[in-house]
């Protein structure tokens, strides 16, 4: 009678180097393809924050803007947007905060209040918030006449690590007010970008962005910032109805 012998011979040394060595290639490629996905999750959320948040400040200048241009207003009062960051001097909000100061009043307001503009948790902000003004007149299309056009554009600085930096442009048209300000009993109106030192009104140029010069974050809107004394964009704008 024939008797059946099983093979008990298993993996040889060479064949088992070979399955390690795959299986280290697979979970290399594995690692980095999830190293990948995570690194691209996180550029994709920090620039849809941005962009959110950069919305919010443009939007909000927009609207505080041209809510006060087209109200009442009495001769040499005037309205100046800016942007308050904490440990500026005067500050008073413990964000990055757009604010609008006006001269009757006295005391500088916040057009809205950022929310969640700090890290989960601690009082530490994660961004950095700037935003520059320049005043422009622009033909109108259809009848050539020229249209005040004011141009803003806003940075959004991560805080933390200073790895992501983004720039996102706007504009407001202005419309013509000058009938409701002879209405008014007042002869007409005023923008200016204040430049003056005195003012507290930043350039955009590399000084005002010393604090992150160096850094990654600093290398991404490098292109978009004025040559040093040659700057168009102010971080103040303010209207005034004249006399």
């Amino acid at each position: 009678m024939k008797q059946k012998r099983k093979n008990k011979k298993g993996f040889t040394l060479v064949e088992l180097l070979l399955s390690l060595a795959i299986i280290c290639m697979i979970g290399g490629v594995i690692a980095g393809l999830c190293a990948s996905i995570g690194s691209s999750f996180g550029t994709t959320y920090n620039l849809n924050d941005s962009a959110d948040y950069a919305a919010l400040f443009g939007k909000g200048f927009e609207n505080s803007f041209l809510a006060i241009t087209q109200g009442k207003g009495a001769a040499k009062q005037n309205w100046t947007w800016y942007i308050s960051k904490p440990g500026d001097s005067g500050c008073t909000v413990d964000v990055p905060t757009l604010m609008v100061q006006d001269s009757k009043a006295g005391t500088p307001t916040p057009v809205f209040h950022p929310m969640f503009l700090t890290k989960a948790g601690t009082s530490e902000t994660k961004w950095d918030i700037y935003a520059f003004f320049k005043k422009t007149e622009q033909p109108n299309a259809e009848t050539g006449e020229k249209s005040i056009v004011i141009l803003y554009r806003i940075f959004v600085v991560d805080k933390g690590n200073k790895n992501f930096a983004y720039r996102y442009d706007g504009k407001v048209w202005v419309p013509r007010f000058e009938e409701r300000a002879t209405m008014n009993g007042i002869k007409g109106r005023k923008i200016t970008v204040l430049t003056n030192s005195g003012s507290g009104s930043l350039p955009m140029t590399p000084s005002t962005f010393s604090s992150i010069q160096g850094t990654k974050a600093y290398d991404m809107i490098a292109s978009g910032l004025e040559e040093e004394g040659k700057a168009t964009y102010y971080s103040k704008i303010q209207y005034q109805w004249s006399n």
